[in-house]
């Protein structure tokens, strides 16, 4: 991780980009940031390989910007890992700011911590839909760990239809990466405080996350070879680290 180069392309995009509205960017900034701090350069962007258009072309390969919906990418992973490496990246908004601006003006109504925040693990499940590709050696998986602020209007409308409009979402600070390339790089992520043997809920109550999303990700263990099941509890399934993992 590189901070400055992070707050280098933001500065770069929030001030290149031309402004389409109040508050609104012609382009989503998570994602122009990102495109910017990993690529660098607009040569580098927006390129056809084959049948698509990568995010960034670069010495390092291919790297495709995924803030939502990783399973969007299985189509790209296909037709470009046969030919080049390939690095999906999908930031983790650990921290997120709500800003409320008034719609005529523009101006600052309000600025308050937004109580939801992505953990690691919200994003390892993420990558559920790629998962037959996560063994693939010239894939990369990295988490940019961000803070957000996310500028919104004020809420319209009248009762259970009373919504906000969202404008856009932009980074503030990337605090951390995680990079996963190995399976010892996903070991690496389980708890030390695991049982030797454990169910989805003991993972979901250590790591303060659903239940789904704890089976997700033990789905995700399981497919590059880190875990596998050994045996029951009651209707659930046990899970304990494969032999290749057990030591480390």
């Amino acid at each position: 991780m590189d901070r400055e180069r992070f707050f280098r392309a933001r500065e770069k995009m929030l001030s290149g980009h031309e402004r389409s509205g109040i508050g609104t960017l012609s382009e989503k900034t998570v994602h122009a940031v990102l495109k910017e701090y990993y690529g660098g350069g607009d040569e580098s962007k927006e390129l056809s390989v084959g049948d698509f258009v990568a995010d960034v072309v670069c010495e390092e390969g291919i790297v495709e910007i995924q803030t939502r919906a990783l399973y969007r990418l299985e189509r790209k992973l296909k037709a470009f890992l046969p030919v080049c490496r390939v690095t999906v990246v999908h930031p983790i908004e650990a921290e997120k700011y709500i800003i409320t601006l008034d719609p005529e003006s523009g101006e600052l109504i309000s600025r308050r911590r937004s109580p939801k925040r992505e953990k690691l693990w919200h994003g390892l499940a993420e990558l559920y839909g790629l998962r037959s590709y996560l063994t693939h050696e010239g894939l990369t998986v990295r988490f940019p760990v961000i803070t957000v602020e996310e500028s919104r209007f004020p809420p319209t409308g009248k009762g259970r239809r009373r919504r906000a409009t969202k404008l856009d979402r932009v980074p503030a600070d990337m605090t951390d990466e995680i990079v996963l390339k190995t399976g010892a790089d996903y070991a690496a992520l389980l708890p030390e405080e695991l049982s030797e043997s454990f169910t989805s809920a003991d993972l979901a109550a250590l790591c303060r996350i659903s239940a789904d999303t704890a089976r997700s990700c033990i789905n995700i263990l399981a497919a590059v070879g880190v875990l596998e099941e050994s045996g029951r509890q009651g209707r659930r399934k046990l899970w304990q680290k494969t032999a290749e993992y057990t030591n480390r």
